[in-house]
């Protein structure tokens, strides 16, 4: 209405838009009238064509990974038909657009195509497919066994060992990671079934992979379905290549004929190239390994400073859940540490994300990693993985705890299906004969926090509790430092503004917005969603900070906080250890860890354990590398200062670096990718990147090991002079 006719203004109706439900539903049927009809509601300009674009790329529907005619004939129909209407209603440009985006996706899909080619003119075609998958499972056993041989071969041979980071030497004075070994036996047994899967349509109704029986394989069978396992760790890395390329907007580069690059094999016809990382990949990509390092690191600290290596209980006898009662170390730790990112007791969560207590699903991994490494102490290399009926594997759950048609929805939840990423999270495959099948390596050197972390975040499932709990936690910490921090909202004019923590300090104020979203587990799709998730709590973020100083009066008022000629800081704090460099558009993306640490403690140190065998006990040396405050005390500089450049990723950059591989889709066709990697962490490492002396470090560290030798000696010889002077008290007094 206009003003001055008296009456109260109507709001103004929002002008219709894409609606992405409807948009992502026509993406897979390839209804282009449903589409051509939604479309004609509205004009179309940059924004909600990019995002039409944007959808496009990103469906997993849209893109064929496998040979289909009749949708490939129905995409193209559909493809004609809008690229026909954006030449008309938004210009040749905006065709041209879609033109190249389907020919970034058809140059995704021949890759695949490449892959399956090759397949099936391989002689493991020609092999049965049961006999076909039980060498393949053959394999990653031995695979495994011969990575635990080399592990722990070097282990022994390391003065200095940092699990987060440790790489086993080669001869040649190169080095590997053993994490990155087993994520790739993992992930192409995995790949190799469901392959398999597809191509002989062993998916039952509920999608979940059945496998036949499985047959004894001799090492002729063996070795030529090792070149099935080749093609199918080519597709799993070709499709991490496909989801970076199509979420990050990265570039895939094809040479033929003489562009043919002087790094391709000789023969090679076609040579792909991708050497893209965003800055949302690196950041992601250093918050896993965070996530990592952090998890062992609280495994060793409970380690040396609890015993429950001693107390855990097994699996053999019934057994409650938690509190006080656990069947292996890595469940105890787990426990813990989940608590510890949640930001509140499991044990007291009642709550079932996808059916099953936290308790209850950390119980049922932690039950399958001491089943397989029974199996695996017992048999070795033959007992990687087994076979168990699955009634039986229900008695076992039921009797540790998982009562009332919990264990069955555990295994369920834990059994691999189309839509699995790994065998990881899902370490149970069906047998037709009604058995389950224990894949081993997915098992044996996991987290059972991590896997429950993963295995929910990847059925989209968000953990109630986890968000009031953790803006609860964040704030009762800073209270607990001394800081007068507040959580409040109020509205005004009809909008709301709600504070999961203000901290005033000195002549700034820190608006604190708390997020607790599951990263992504090196998940290029995962990875994407979640930097999504950032910005939006960067505008929310950004929306509160600047209503606290347009409302300044109000909340003085109403709060008692004094905005005026104050610093108004606006941070995205994360339960799980995601941090960014610098600012995004002001406002500063950090974690809860970090944060905790920089209240905590001036120093970093590195700590080095000395263990004292006679006492069976272990002293932690301490040396500081670096101070995160100027003074005695921290400052709001000190904290700017850290929020700007964390510590964890001077760390994490400092031994981050770029790598390429190549690998074949086929024999004519070759692919060189740039990733990241992380080099070993060690005293020297981090002495280099803070500037601290090394030879100093070393020399110390030396000091400590040698006054703790001397002190053992002396402590031994006088319990020999004390046990000698007892021995002869004790005979003179039988004369």
């Amino acid at each position: 209405m206009k003003k001055g006719t008296g009456q109260s203004a109507v709001p103004q109706k929002q002008p219709p838009r894409l609606k992405e439900k409807l948009v992502k539903q026509v993406l897979k049927t390839f209804a282009w009238g449903t589409l051509k009809q939604h479309l004609s509601t509205f004009q179309l300009n940059d924004d909600n064509l990019s995002e039409l674009l944007g959808h496009i790329r990103h469906s997993t529907d849209f893109l064929l990974k496998r040979p289909d005619q009749a949708r490939e004939d129905a995409r193209a129909a559909f493809t004609e038909g809008l690229r026909s209407y954006l030449a008309e209603h938004a210009g040749p440009d905006a065709a041209a657009g879609l033109g190249d985006l389907i020919a970034v996706l058809q140059r995704i899909e021949a890759g695949y195509r490449e892959i399956l080619r090759t397949q099936q003119a391989t002689v493991a075609a020609k092999l049965l497919p049961e006999t076909q998958v039980s060498a393949a499972l053959s394999r990653a056993a031995y695979s495994y066994h011969e990575l635990m041989e080399a592990f722990n071969s070097s282990v022994k041979r390391r003065k200095e060992l940092t699990l987060q980071s440790f790489r086993i030497m080669r001869s040649d004075g190169s080095s590997y990671s053993p994490d990155g070994v087993l994520a790739g036996i993992v992930d192409v047994a995995a790949m190799t079934l469901l392959l398999h899967g597809h191509q002989n349509n062993w998916f039952d109704p509920q999608k979940f992979l059945v496998l036949p029986r499985l047959t004894e394989v001799t090492e002729d069978e063996v070795y030529k379905a090792g070149l099935t396992e080749l093609l199918a760790a080519s597709w799993r890395q070709w499709e991490r290549v496909d989801q970076r390329c199509r979420y990050f907007d990265g570039e895939i580069k094809v040479f033929t004929g003489d562009a043919i690059p002087s790094w391709a094999p000789q023969g090679t016809e076609t040579a792909i190239e991708y050497g893209h990382i965003s800055k949302d990949e690196f950041f992601d990509y250093l918050a896993n390994e965070r996530l990592n390092d952090r998890l062992i690191q609280t495994f060793q600290e409970m380690s040396l400073q609890t015993n429950m290596q001693t107390q855990a209980s097994g699996i053999a006898a019934p057994l409650p859940l938690p509190p006080g009662t656990f069947v292996s170390p890595q469940e105890a730790h787990s426990g813990v540490s989940l608590s510890e990112i949640l930001g509140y007791s499991i044990v007291d969560d009642h709550e079932r994300p996808c059916g099953l207590r936290l308790l209850e699903w950390i119980r049922g991994y932690a039950t399958l990693q001491c089943l397989a490494d029974e199996r695996y102490s017992q048999h070795g290399e033959s007992g990687i993985y087994f076979s168990i009926p699955r009634e039986d594997l229900i008695d076992l759950l039921d009797r540790v705890g998982l009562k009332d048609g919990t264990a069955e929805i555990f295994i369920d939840q834990a059994s691999l299906r189309m839509s699995s990423r790994d065998l990881f999270d899902q370490p149970l495959i069906r047998i037709e004969d009604g058995s389950l099948l224990v894949f081993g390596p997915g098992l044996l050197n996991s987290d059972p926090a991590r896997l429950t972390l993963s295995a929910i975040g990847n059925e989209g499932e968000q953990l109630g509790r986890k968000g009031n709990a953790f803006e609860a936690e964040t704030l009762r910490f800073f209270q607990d430092q001394g800081y007068a921090a507040k959580a409040f909202k109020f509205k005004h004019e009809g909008e709301e503004y709600q504070y999961d923590a203000i901290v005033p300090w000195d002549d700034h104020i820190f608006v604190l917005e708390c997020k607790n979203r599951t990263l992504s587990g090196h998940n290029p799709v995962a990875a994407y969603y979640f930097v999504m998730e950032i910005a939006s709590a960067v505008k929310q973020v950004t929306r509160l900070a600047n209503a606290l100083v347009e409302h300044a009066s109000l909340v003085l008022e109403r709060f008692g906080i004094d905005v005026a000629n104050k610093t108004v800081v606006p941070c995205v704090v994360n339960s799980l250890p995601y941090a960014m460099k610098g600012d995004l558009d002001g406002v500063y993306v950090t974690d809860a860890s970090g944060l905790r640490r920089f209240f905590q403690e001036r120093n970093f140190h590195i700590v080095r354990p000395h263990h004292l065998k006679t006492k069976n006990a272990t002293i932690l040396h301490r040396t500081s590398m670096k101070s995160l405050w100027a003074g005695e005390k921290p400052t709001t500089a000190d904290l700017m200062s850290y929020l700007r450049d964390p510590l964890a990723l001077q760390l994490g950059i400092g031994h981050g670096k770029e790598a390429g591989h190549v690998f074949g889709l086929g024999e004519r066709t070759v692919v060189a990718v740039t990733d990241l990697v992380q080099e070993e962490m060690t005293t020297a490492s981090i002495a280099k990147l803070f500037s601290v002396d090394e030879k100093w470090v070393r020399h110390e560290a030396k000091a400590v090991a040698a006054g703790i030798r001397k002190a053992t000696k002396k402590h031994e010889k006088r319990s020999v002079r004390d046990a000698d002077r007892a021995w002869r008290t004790s005979r003179q007094r039988r004369r």
